[in-house]
């Protein structure tokens, strides 16, 4: 059943069939409402009418009711739980209709920039409203496709670096366009190869080493594609030095943003490795990139991911001298080895109902104890997945 609003009654939770304006003049627009920053867009873009979906999304009525009704307070541990939950919903969507797009590649068919931003714009407003949780979860889920999973991957870190850039709103799309394309010359190879767990032979790995020039070739047929897009995609596999691919540039031959995806990629290739490698916890990735900054990574780019980040970025599992588990949340640019976290798991080793939200050094909780951190862990140190607890969607433990 649908039913004509106006923008005035548009609330999160509904789901939008059509406007007053033309889809071509929204490209940022998904038709289910995830929350108020787009309904300001929307109204600033001069949409007055909508038609609404009431069996895919909330009636007026419902979504007055819910914005009425008790919420958890801000920074709780059922808020928090609420934001992760949410977050995961999102990327679950985007990671569905992201490998969508790129059977359409594969399938030999063009897509267009406004398909990209659908993708990206989703990811976005909900990097302005929760950067933090869109993070947290994406470091912590689990891989299903490598290649679909990683391109998403790397457009949230794209999108969460880029915010603190303070890139404008155009600028900040483009970098996330060019992370989540960056790797679409991989969908032209053998998904053998591409998907392969273990390590690659030789012929397959310059067999794979052809994606990046598949890549540019595909992004030769679109038309008006930013540099900042053949940029990325063009250079992320390139090193200072001269020893990537594949043109083997060098120094100020690759540009700032080929550098800052040299970065990027590199990172969250180290903690969602394939089976043919094992992941390193967050720290420990940033800590292996840092070896490498001046012979194969630009300094510049690193200190924007780290100081975006801090030492322990969000979605680093802990282990506190409690005895507790713990994920970084948030990180604390004043005192950096002190950052935000929600503690997982009680004194006596059993799971919270609920997050709890602490800083770190800082006394929380009925038992009134300052945490300190021990050790940063991978999934694979662990015998559960945090978002079983900060998001309750269904994943399955590692």
């Amino acid at each position: 059943m649908q039913k004509k609003i106006t923008i005035d009654q548009l609330r999160p939770g509904m789901y939008v069939v059509s406007t007053n304006r033309s889809w071509i003049s929204l490209p940022f627009f998904r038709k289910s409402i995830q929350n108020q920053r787009t309904i300001d867009k929307l109204r600033k873009a001069s949409v007055t009418d909508l038609v609404i979906d009431l069996d895919r999304g909330v009636d007026v009525e419902i979504a007055l009711d819910s914005a009425r009704g008790d919420l958890p307070a801000a920074g709780s541990g059922a808020a928090i739980q609420r934001q992760a939950e949410q977050a995961s919903q999102i990327q679950t969507m985007v990671f569905q209709q992201t490998a969508e797009l790129m059977e359409e590649i594969r399938a030999g068919k063009m897509i267009t920039e406004e398909q990209a931003d659908q993708q990206v714009g989703l990811l976005m407003d909900q990097i302005f409203e929760d950067p933090q949780s869109m993070l947290c979860v994406s470091v912590l889920r689990n891989a299903n496709e490598i290649v679909f999973d990683h391109c998403v991957n790397l457009s949230i870190l794209a999108l969460f670096v880029g915010k603190s850039m303070q890139l404008d709103e155009v600028a900040l799309l483009n970098l996330g366009k060019a992370a989540l394309l960056h790797d679409i010359g991989k969908c032209m190879l053998p998904k053998e190869i591409i998907n392969k767990k273990g390590r690659l032979s030789r012929s397959e790995q310059e067999h794979l080493r052809q994606h990046v020039d598949r890549g540019l070739a595909y992004l030769a047929k679109m038309k008006n594609v930013p540099a900042v897009i053949t940029d990325f995609v063009g250079q992320h596999h390139e090193y200072l030095d001269g020893s990537g691919y594949p043109r083997g540039l060098k120094g100020d031959e690759i540009s700032f943003y080929g550098k800052l995806a040299g970065v990027l990629n590199a990172y969250d290739a180290m903690i969602h490795r394939d089976g043919a490698n094992r992941p390193v916890d967050p720290r420990a990735a940033l800590g292996e990139l840092k070896e490498q900054v001046g012979r194969l990574y630009d300094a510049k780019a690193f200190k924007w991911l780290v100081d975006c980040l801090g030492p322990y970025p969000p979605g680093t599992i802990l282990m506190l001298d409690s005895g507790e588990m713990a994920v970084a949340f948030e990180p604390n640019h004043t005192e950096p080895e002190e950052p935000k976290i929600l503690i997982l798991t009680q004194l006596d080793g059993t799971f919270r109902d609920q997050p709890l939200p602490a800083q770190v050094g800082e006394a929380v909780g009925e038992e009134n104890l300052e945490r300190r951190i021990v050790t940063p862990m991978t999934l694979e140190d662990t015998n559960f997945n945090p978002l079983d607890i900060l998001a309750k969607y269904g994943h399955k433990s590692a």
